[in-house]
């Protein structure tokens, strides 16, 4: 058996010796580590099956019932809690399920399994001349985005991926039955699958989505100095997103340390000046510059003094494409091998005024704790329809911290500093991104669907699941009870 210091690089098209594998295998350690980060956690299913079909899925949820243990699933995203990983239950990996992305041009369709990742389905797209929302991170599996929800390109104007673009799906419910689910036909699983993230109660075996025909991609930036001018800047970069067209844009932030992306800088150690950098990406979907210059326009004009001082580098508006920046944050997040990851995350309150939310967001934002650290903030815009799907959570800014570092004597210490930074804001959050969900601390988790939307979603999933062969629903229910209980404190 592997070492579980040994590195191992992230592959997102491992092979394997068998499809069920045994704990004490060296397959079945090796999958088990098969994680964009390599700090896996100390829980060992029984088995770990690795289906090609949806009868082998079946089959996997018959013994787990045979056995009366829990099931995990796992599509490989950047889940970096891995609740997965379910100690002595069954771990099933999709990675080789429905591997592939196919269009139906009478439908004008794409289909696609839940471990296809979105540099594939972009792929696709490129081929057909056609677009689809899928996510920004080339390595994260369709199957972890699109339960979260998924936002995915110019969320802002075209809502959701799952919400707005997920047409059906082919579920392989607790009892072994496959199903599939769309707004006609088994309408409350398709409800239940949008949203719940780990916390969904089946297996979905294939996506199937609109797509329409594509538009070309532009890009504009800008680099700052952080410094003293974190509210400055942070002001001014969120208001002029929120004076730009919500349809066709993409907005987005980073906040970094610089030497983060030095190649002769090595370790964790924050750099002595801890000098931080804030550089905003802007892109757009348009026929023509000229209507790319016109749809991210709002960053024009006459900047406030303390902005322009701060300001390093600014590149106008040129033509980019999905595979180029995929290129840019190959590197950016989840590779395995020596990089260690965590994150946290809150969708704020559209409710609160900007000046209290950048006050109790500061800590989370400025204090990184090692030199590969970084923010990122995205301007979502979604206002959920928890009629049609479990998105219910409102979503104005998406805020994370992703924490990165290679030493794995830093553990378990290093992720407490930023789990009570999140936690203290969660009076300006309207609750938690599910994809960010931390099953191993509830400490900074929110609440990751409305109060109405959990009570539906868990009347449904004891409909289908009633012998709670999926357990991690168990922990959206104790979340939900200590937000409540927060409030009420609050009121007092």
């Amino acid at each position: 058996m592997a070492s579980p210091q040994q590195p191992q690089v992230y592959q997102t098209k491992p092979e394997y010796s068998s499809s069920v594998l045994v704990r004490g295998t060296p397959d079945y350690e090796r999958c088990r580590r098969m994680n964009p980060s390599s700090a896996t956690p100390d829980r060992y299913p029984q088995e770990i099956h690795v289906p090609r079909t949806p009868q082998d899925i079946a089959a996997a949820l018959r013994k787990a019932a045979s056995l009366g243990v829990h099931v995990g699933i796992r599509s490989s995203g950047h889940v970096f809690g891995l609740g997965a990983l379910v100690q002595d239950g069954i771990m099933i990996d999709t990675v080789n399920l429905n591997r592939g992305v196919e269009y139906d041009p009478a439908t004008q369709e794409i289909t696609f399994g839940p471990s296809v990742r979105v540099e594939e389905v972009a792929g696709k797209l490129k081929e057909i001349k056609r677009f689809f929302p899928h996510g920004h991170a080339p390595t994260v599996g369709a199957g972890g985005f699109l339960l979260a929800g998924g936002q995915g390109w110019f969320v802002r104007g075209w809502g959701a991926t799952a919400q707005s673009w997920i047409t059906k799906m082919e579920i392989v419910v607790p009892d072994g039955r496959v199903l599939m689910a769309s707004r006609t036909v088994n309408q409350d699983l398709f409800w239940a699958a949008r949203g719940s993230g780990l916390g969904f109660f089946g297996v979905v075996t294939r996506f199937w989505g609109r797509t329409i025909p594509a538009s070309r991609l532009w890009e504009r930036s800008f680099t700052f100095v952080v410094g003293d001018r974190y509210e400055q800047l942070m002001t001014w970069a969120l208001t002029k997103g929120d004076e730009t067209p919500k349809y066709g844009t993409d907005l987005n932030m980073t906040i970094y340390y610089p030497d983060k992306y030095d190649p002769l800088c090595t370790g964790d150690a924050v750099p002595e000046d801890k000098t931080l950098h804030m550089s905003l990406s802007l892109q757009c979907y348009a026929d023509t510059q000229a209507q790319a210059r016109v749809l991210l326009s709002a960053y024009d004009g006459e900047m406030p003094p303390a902005v322009r001082d701060a300001l390093i580098e600014m590149k106008p508006v040129t033509e980019t494409s999905f595979q180029r920046i995929f290129r840019t944050k190959r590197g950016f997040i989840g590779l395995g091998g020596d990089q260690r990851w965590s994150i946290l995350s809150i969708l704020s309150d559209p409710g609160t005024p900007l000046p209290r939310l950048l006050e109790k967001c500061k800590p989370a934002l400025t204090e990184l704790p090692t030199r590969t650290s970084v923010v990122f903030i995205c301007t979502c815009d979604i206002v959920p329809d928890e009629q049609d799907s479990a998105v219910s959570i409102p979503q104005q800014y998406y805020i994370s911290t992703i924490t990165q570092w290679t030493d794995p004597g830093l553990e378990p210490g290093i992720y407490q500093p930023m789990r009570d930074r999140y936690k203290a804001t969660l009076p300006v959050a309207a609750g938690t991104y599910v994809a960010d969900y931390d099953v191993t601390n509830d400490d900074a988790n929110g609440r990751v669907m409305s109060d109405s939307a959990l009570a539906r979603f868990l009347e449904i999933r004891q409909k289908w699941d009633p012998k709670g062969l999926f357990p991690n629903y168990k922990r959206f229910i104790e979340t939900h009870e200590k937000i409540r209980r927060m409030e009420s404190k609050a009121r007092l």
